[in-house]
């Protein structure tokens, strides 16, 4: 075993192995599986070829191999919460795999294991073991033949260990992994047969490096196994894992996949690394950056929802691992640049994209911190309403964790402190409800990842004729009907698969029989679904083997055309108005509109908007040739052409360009849809500008119709205003701000007479107080409407004298209210209006707060209310007596 390979010759030696194999290498994916509404991220090397598996190959692909990028964060492969606390688990990981599909099987994939293993690697045979399913007699038998292990050494286990199935339905099968020991070997043989300590036993010694799964069969919706037609082999094994066996190391933290960025933390913190309990802060850092990095690479954004909210979550917990290396501002971004050094040969993306991944995160952590630090207070006052012995409320704990990134752990650690306890059934109750929703929100995709409920055809693949055609007649491969709607693939389609920010075609698919509306176009898994409903006919297995005329809606899809070339100008112009630092980070095109993102830190001023919208409209003019180009990937890029942040290219790509050659005004790789010239457009009107994310600025722009309308509309409202105000287009806006300052001065005014008619109606009520221990007190309870009963406390702070405590309780429609207001003579003894208000509502069951002067609490139980503030000289005797 060769101890000095480095990781980026493990990654290039596995590479170069199966290639020899007749294996295609094929690029990573993004971490962000655009093209996957089914998926959050990217969590398995196989994600890309779904539709292989299912049948549409194209381009008949037979054996692939790659590392790709995966992300296990979410769902069922979650280990954020294990990170940096064991010695190999992590959110970012790289998965090398190598794939058969209807190709080789069983025997290829497991002799080729072993001799990369121990052929070409030099692993000790004596420290690997094979397992297999329990009724893989086949495996396990070319295990003995391929191997020469003993017998006890190819171990059996049942579905849980050893059948990979990807969902409750779908392809599936028995799975052959491989593990090593890296313990002492004289304890092995009473220890590797252990269901804790031993092999599959989820422990330290015995690693799990290899996975084969034999995808052999389909589980269909009752439970029960359906032989697939063709035999596939999908295998992945785990970079970072085999990374450390190479290199001797018992930890992935200590290969070179880490160790320059924990030197890194180490540098700048000025905290030593060890790899014990106090180095946790420094792996979790070190796991989690390229977690984020590649995430926001590959065109993930923090937010609040969906793949964003997992985003935000892993780059807080991040921070808060780096607030205990006592770093109190941004901090994880400065890694950033040593991860483009030590992966940017294997993944360019990352390199060419640090500024942008860096000063995104920079601008989360600044966020954050501040959230913590609030996070802090919101903790202190929590805890100050409870006693020693209590419990902190599950939605209290629920709150910190994600509003303020604090997890339980946190919170119990800061409760104990104070004698408290947390509810953790409660918490587990709010996040269970919390997870429903995040899925809720997940567009559900339409699952192709099987034949149960489809009639299938033919096995041909789609081919797309919608660059040159809008109609042509063509046949069904396969449909199936849910709920009503059906879901079709076309053998010939003209309709273009929603991609790339352009929304689907709709239209109609017509035969002698039956016609269908086709309402959207999706694509899924590398599949094109028409997504329609029959308003002629009946769909059954006849009627749709018929020929069918295939029918864009042609008028619609001029209108999106027209939109996605407008774009491409949008982002030319962006780049001349504000910098080459300019990069799209999303679209949406529609026949309606088309929205733009774009990475940019500062809100764009009136005058840049204008000169963009300005550029744009000349080029609209001067009626630019728009022709498409279709090249190699590497070649597009190297000649200028814009790519999208984390789209999927094939090594075949289209290069839409704007201009006259070798002068285009614009150039990007680009699947859509688009005008032949840029006069076609018409015009283009920026709607607004606005803030997306921290770095990421959104442009709404409407072009042809959509802009013809806006501009009547304004015209329109124009013209209202002009009648209403009885003036020129010229005087509108003087005459509108005229009107509105008299409105504000009526407004004030109306404002002063509230406030004197509520001071007089105070003078009534601060009458009659009583003097407690020098302080003059006021307790009143009155039955007023909400909005009088606002006026009367502002008439009664106006009122109330510097040594007097007024309290004052409503009572309106079955609820009540406890207003406190404190003078600063009174406030200067150490009496504020939120304590008092918080500990009489407690006798009502209320719940309330404020500032020092005016404080109020509101109750669901306003015939408590009485009681509740009958004590308030009781309180104040209290507070200065003590």
């Amino acid at each position: 075993m060769s101890e000095k390979m480095t990781s980026a010759q493990v990654r290039e030696s596995f590479i170069k192995f199966f290639e020899s194999k007749g294996h295609l290498f094929v690029r990573s994916s993004p971490v962000v599986p655009h093209d996957d509404p089914t998926l959050m991220f990217t969590n398995a090397g196989m994600n890309q070829f779904k539709a292989i598996f299912l049948g549409d190959n194209p381009k008949g692909w037979k054996r692939a191999c790659n590392s790709q990028k995966c992300l296990r964060v979410s769902g069922k492969h979650n280990d954020l919460d294990v990170v940096g606390r064991d010695n190999y688990h992590h959110t970012f990981f790289e998965m090398l795999g190598n794939w058969s599909f209807g190709d080789y099987y069983k025997k290829e994939a497991i002799s080729w294991a072993w001799e990369l293993l121990t052929e070409v690697w030099k692993l000790p045979k004596e420290r690997l073991f094979a397992t297999v399913y329990q009724d893989d007699d086949e495996a396990w038998q070319i295990w003995k033949d391929v191997s020469g292990l003993p017998d006890d050494r190819i171990m059996r286990f049942d579905a849980h260990s050893n059948f990979w199935e990807m969902g409750d339905t779908g392809p599936c099968g028995p799975c052959s992994e491989i593990h090593y020991d890296r313990g002492d070997l004289a304890t092995q043989a009473e220890t590797f047969k252990d269901p804790i300590k031993g092999v599959n036993g989820e422990n330290d010694r015995y690693i799990e490096i290899w996975n084969n799964v034999f995808m052999q069969y389909e589980r269909v919706s009752d439970g029960s196994l359906i032989p697939l037609k063709a035999k596939n082999v999908d295998i992945g094994m785990g970079f970072e894992r085999i990374c450390a066996i190479l290199q001797g190391k018992t930890s992935n933290y200590d290969t070179d996949v880490f160790t320059p960025i924990i030197a890194k933390i180490a540098e700048l913190s000025g905290v030593p690394y060890n790899d014990g309990e106090a180095g946790t802060p420094h792996r979790v850092i070190a796991d989690h950056i390229r977690a984020i990095s590649f995430a926001i690479a590959d065109g993930a954004l923090p937010s609040n929802e969906g793949r964003g909210y997992v985003l935000r979550r892993i780059l807080r917990r991040a921070s808060r691992f780096a607030r205990l290396l006592g770093q109190k501002k941004p901090f994880i971004c400065q890694l950033v640049q040593v991860l483009a050094d030590t992966m940017g040969d294997a993944f360019p993306e990352i390199r060419e994209r640090k500024e942008f991944v860096a000063s995104v995160i920079k601008s989360e952590e600044e966020s954050f911190i501040r959230t913590l630090d609030a996070g802090l207070e919101r903790f202190a006052a929590i805890s100050a309403e409870l006693k020693k012995g209590d419990k902190i409320p599950g939605d209290k704990v629920f709150l910190l964790y994600d509003t303020y990134g604090f997890p339980p752990d946190l919170t119990g650690i800061l409760a104990e402190e104070k004698g408290l306890l947390i509810d953790e059934e409660g918490y587990e109750k709010c996040m269970n409800e919390q997870k429903e929703r995040a899925r809720a929100n997940m567009k559900q995709g339409i699952n192709t990842m099987g034949t149960e409920g489809w009639t299938q055809y033919s096995e041909a693949s789609t081919n797309f004729v919608g660059y040159e055609l809008s109609a042509c007649e063509t046949k069904v491969v396969r449909w199936r009907e849910d709920k009503g709607v059906l879901s079709i693939v076309l053998e010939t389609s003209p309709f273009y698969a929603e991609m790339g920010g352009q929304v689907g075609d709709k239209g109609t698919l017509v035969s002698a029989d039956l016609e269908i509306q086709v309402f959207d176009t999706v694509k899924v898994n590398d599949t094109a679904l028409c997504r329609g409903k029959v308003v002629k006919g009946e769909a059954n297995e006849k009627t749709m083997g018929a020929v069918f005329m295939a029918t864009v809606d042609n008028d619609r899809r001029a209108d999106i055309r027209k939109n996605h070339s407008a774009t491409h100008l949008l982002q030319a112009a962006l780049r001349e108005v504000l910098g080459t630092h300019v990069q799209q980070q999303g679209s949406f095109v529609s026949n309606e509109l088309l929205r733009f993102d774009f990475s940019h830190f500062n809100a764009m001023t009136a005058e840049e908007i204008q000169k963009v919208e300005d550029i744009v409209n000349a080029k609209i003019m001067e009626c630019l040739p728009v022709h498409t180009d279709v090249m190699d990937v590497d070649e597009a890029k190297a000649s200028g052409a814009m790519a999208l942040f984390g789209e999927k290219y094939g090594d075949k790509v289209r290069v839409v360009k704007m201009g006259d050659a070798g002068v285009e005004f614009s150039r990007e790789l680009c699947g859509g849809l688009h005008v032949q010239n840029t006069g076609n457009i018409g015009m283009v009107k920026i709607v607004s500008e606005s803030s997306v994310s921290a770095g990421v600025r959104r442009i709404e722009a409407v072009s042809g119709r959509g802009a013809l309308s806006l501009l009547r509309a304004g015209t329109q409202i124009l013209n209202a205003l002009r009648e209403q105000l009885r003036c020129k287009d010229a005087e509108v806006l003087d005459r509108i701000q005229q009107t509105f300052a008299k409105t504000q001065n009526l407004e004030k005014s109306l404002q002063f007479v509230k406030l004197e008619l509520a001071t007089l109606a105070a003078a009534e009520l601060l009458n009659g107080g009583i003097n407690v221990m020098g302080v003059n007190l006021f307790v009143r309870e009155l039955s007023l409407p909400d909005e009088k009963y606002k006026n009367l406390l502002d008439g009664v702070q106006n009122k109330l004298d510097v040594d007097s405590v007024a309290v004052i309780a409503n009572k309106d429609n079955g609820s009540g209210s406890i207003a406190v207001m404190v003078g600063k003579n009174v406030q200067a003894k150490g009496i504020k209006a939120g304590d008092i208000v918080r500990d009489l509502a407690k006798a009502c069951n209320g719940k309330g707060g404020g500032r020092p002067d005016r404080a109020q609490a509101g109750t669901r139980e306003p015939e408590k209310i009485a009681e509740a503030i009958a004590n308030a000289n009781n309180w104040i005797r209290a507070k200065l007596g003590a």
